[in-house]
């Protein structure tokens, strides 16, 4: 069993190694941004790794500074997945959206696409039939149909007060 010296070499860099890794780890859990945990990451790998050295060399502590290392370690690699995966996303995109319309294209044959110029030419047609006269009529029957139902909730109500009554 080695015999530790009371030094603290190596402590301070450790503790500023842990700081930033529990920064960089947090980061690294928030989705659209934990790719920003990288900086972080990279400058508490460092710290740690100097401060580990450090340590060593002196025969120091070195249990908070590999816990530092481990958890930039950690966070960094996190990061680095998610830096990963957003850049690598348009090109994915991309490539379902030619799947699909490849998809597509494969299923319209000549005689799809044929039935449905016919149906689009028939509300074309039904669009275009549709008047002033035709508007008029629809609202005289919105008209009424809103009297009735006035009228309904009406009787409705004094229904309700002679039972409250």
């Amino acid at each position: 069993m080695e015999e530790h010296k009371n030094s603290n070499a190596g402590q301070g860099l450790g503790i500023a190694g842990l700081v930033l890794g529990i920064i960089a780890l947090i980061i690294s859990f928030i989705p659209c941004l934990g790719m920003y945990a990288l900086l972080p990451g990279i400058i508490a790998i460092i710290l740690s790794a100097i401060g580990y050295s450090q340590a060593s060399k002196v025969n120091a502590k070195k249990g908070l500074i590999t816990a530092a290392l481990v958890l930039s370690i950690v966070g960094t690699s996190i990061a680095a997945w998610q830096f990963y995966i957003f850049r690598n996303a348009p090109s994915k995109i991309e490539q379902i959206g030619r799947e699909f319309q490849k998809a597509v294209e494969d299923d319209l044959d000549e005689e799809d696409l044929e039935d449905l110029e016919e149906a689009m030419e028939k509300l074309e047609g039904q669009i275009e039939d549709i008047t002033e006269e035709t508007m008029e009529e629809v609202g005289k029957a919105a008209g009424e149909a809103i009297k009735e139902f006035s009228e309904e909730l009406q009787e409705v109500a004094e229904e309700l007060e002679e039972e409250n009554d």
